[in-house]
């Protein structure tokens, strides 16, 4: 089965928990937070690193959610929809501590937002590979808040450009460049990178 099907009918299935949640099912808006509760808190965490904060942030989408329910008007997917919301939560929050010079800038550096290695890449144990997998953090280090925010909502939450761009407040063509940017930043990085592994442990070592 392909996956833009399956994506297809998973945005029906939202749509349709949104228009029970606007006829005040309380099931229906549970259902939905028992499915992204877990996505949006690990995203949230890429923002601020602090489990009570960012289920805070959380829990005031959702409330904000419920207690406007009559009122939603989503555009985008669903998925999108809460992604951008909980985004604008974690900004107001770092903007309330004073981690945030303005929500407005287009400055990467002005928001925190960290791209880890899947729990699998940190199996690797043996020297070789140890050292592979440090000199892959040392490469996600080079890219920007922005570069890894755009990378984390295309391959780990699959989201298409267009939610992306919205999301993130970006033109798609401006969300198009910043994946550019980084995948270049990556390859480059990655190629010096590797090239030391190789030095240091040749194949026939």
């Amino acid at each position: 089965m392909s996956r833009k099907p399956l994506e297809s009918h998973t945005a029906i299935e939202d749509l349709s928990l949104i228009d029970q949640i606007r006829s005040g099912d309380y099931a229906a808006f549970t259902l939905l937070y028992n499915k992204y509760s877990q996505p949006l808190t690990q995203y949230g965490l890429k923002f601020i690193p602090d489990l009570p904060a960012v289920e805070d942030c959380l829990h005031d989408v959702f409330v904000w959610v419920w207690t406007n329910r009559q009122k939603l008007h989503i555009h985008s997917s669903v998925k999108s929809y809460l992604f951008k919301s909980v985004r604008t939560s974690m900004l107001h929050w770092l903007q309330k501590q004073h981690r945030l010079q303005t929500l407005n800038t287009g400055d990467d550096q002005a928001y925190p937002f960290e791209l880890q290695l899947t729990p699998e890449m940190h199996l690797l144990h043996n020297e070789q590979r140890r050292l592979i997998r440090q000199q892959i953090e040392r490469v996600l280090l080079s890219l920007t808040a922005r570069q890894k925010e755009v990378i984390y909502l295309r391959y780990y939450e699959g989201l298409n450009f267009e939610d992306i761009a919205r999301n993130m407040s970006l033109s798609v063509k401006a969300c198009y460049k910043l994946m550019g940017r980084a995948i270049a930043t990556l390859r480059e990085n990655m190629v010096t990178s590797l090239l030391l592994v190789v030095y240091c442990f040749p194949p026939n070592s």
